[in-house]
């Protein structure tokens, strides 16, 4: 293998595939990353066995090969390297990297070591645009259960109505829906379980120069195509709750709040409300909204919050995080909150969010 390209490119694609590397290993070459001439392109990849990610960038290619070599270290050279370009070229089982003012040699291990990623049978193909697939993962993947005990709550349930894509996560406290334009329609109903870790990465790649995206589905397995870069994840088996049951209905209390001044009130009584297990209330009383928070040992805290108030007077209380989160992710200047007593979950959603919905259950009030 003999190529050159610039240190950009190169930097810019080894940050892609680094994160699936495998950190804790316990095969060395999973520790690596495979770089391999591709039709005149250097072609990179990584692989966790859990996720695996490729991706591809131009290089003025003199001769094929192969070879895997340290993430970590070559990351590290690479992006340290303020030179324009990069030669690299493979000698026997060392890479040789030299700019103008730098050379390094790289111990490597040979690449048919490297794990193989398996291809996707693409069985379903989707096609979303990139902007929309962020913004709904946005909204959904805070609400992925963080342990995995129930392994079908640690991930985004995708399914298909149509033209529809709707994403759903629930960690059993609380619960986040969106629904999603999709630019064709499915040939069939689908439905699968991507990792929460998987929908972080998409997130983090998916840009502002991202255009569309196209998610292909095989028998356990989905792969997202982004431009030059392709993520391959393992879906998770089992099935999804039937959550529609737990959407609240119909509501005794509506609040319309400004956004950004809730949010703010819940941030100020979080900070008394750190040494009772984020707990916070929401007290509703003569069309007045307050946000209040008591610690047993540092004080209170109490928030007017301005705002249409209809139906019934309610305190209710929530965890703190839970309403932040959601409060942070919305576009809406206006959030709309619906309660139904103190015992029952929330519906809250932003004014022009049209396709989210955020439920969340509430904490025991003590009298």
């Amino acid at each position: 293998m003999k190529l050159s390209c610039t240190q950009e490119n190169l930097s810019k694609a080894l940050s892609i595939v680094s994160r699936s590397v495998g950190t804790r290993a316990t095969l060395p070459v999973l520790s690596n990353i495979l770089m391999q001439t591709d039709k005149g392109r250097l072609k990179l990849s990584a692989t966790d066995l859990e996720i695996g990610i490729h991706t591809w960038l131009g290089a003025k290619v003199d001769a094929d090969g192969a070879i895997t070599v340290p993430a970590r270290l070559l990351t590290d050279f690479v992006s340290n390297n303020s030179d324009k370009n990069i030669n690299v070229e493979l000698k026997e089982s060392s890479l040789h990297l030299e700019s103008d003012r730098f050379k390094a040699n790289i111990k490597g291990i040979e690449a048919s070591e490297f794990p193989l990623i398996p291809e996707v049978a693409k069985m379903h193909e989707l096609e979303i645009k990139g902007a929309d697939l962020a913004k709904a993962i946005s909204k959904t993947i805070i609400a992925t259960a963080l342990d995995e005990t129930r392994p079908v709550l640690a991930g985004v349930y995708f399914y298909t109505k149509g033209y529809e894509l709707k994403m759903v996560a629930t960690d059993s406290y609380r619960l986040a829906e969106v629904g999603v334009k999709l630019l064709n329609k499915a040939s069939k109903e689908i439905s699968f379980i991507v990792p929460q870790r998987t929908t972080a990465e998409l997130s983090r790649l998916i840009t502002e120069k991202t255009e569309n995206i196209k998610l292909f589905t095989g028998e356990n397995q989905v792969e997202f195509q982004i431009g030059e870069t392709i993520i391959v994840s393992r879906l998770i088996e089992g099935v999804f709750p039937e959550y529609e049951q737990i959407i609240p209905k119909t509501s005794k209390t509506k609040l319309d709040l400004p956004r950004a001044e809730f949010l703010n009130a819940i941030k100020m009584a979080s900070i008394f409300a750190k040494e009772s297990d984020n707990s916070i209330k929401l007290k509703v009383e003569d069309k007045k909204v307050e946000v209040v928070a008591v610690s047993p040992h540092m004080g209170d805290n109490v928030s007017a919050v301005s705002g249409k108030v209809e139906g019934e007077n309610v305190t209710i209380a929530f965890n703190a995080k839970f309403v932040m989160d959601m409060l942070q992710v919305i576009e809406s200047s206006e959030v709309i909150v619906e309660l139904s007593g103190n015992a029952a979950a929330g519906l809250m959603y932003g004014e022009k969010d049209a396709n989210y919905l955020y439920v969340i259950m509430p904490l025991r009030v003590e009298e």
